[in-house]
């Protein structure tokens, strides 16, 4: 029995700290793109139809 309660806890360690680098990978992804979006080149304006 307590073979079985060890090994849940390493499944659980493990799903935590997968769960945990994947969140940090999503965390770095959407900042580098916001950085991108902040500090990137300003993209012209499209005039509305009608317009000149």
């Amino acid at each position: 029995m307590d073979s079985l309660a060890i090994f849940g806890v390493y499944l659980l360690e493990g799903m935590f700290a997968l769960g945990l680098f994947g969140s940090a990978i999503v965390v770095l992804i959407t900042s580098v793109e916001d950085v991108q979006e902040l500090f990137g080149p300003d993209e012209p304006a499209e005039a509305k139809p009608g317009e000149r």
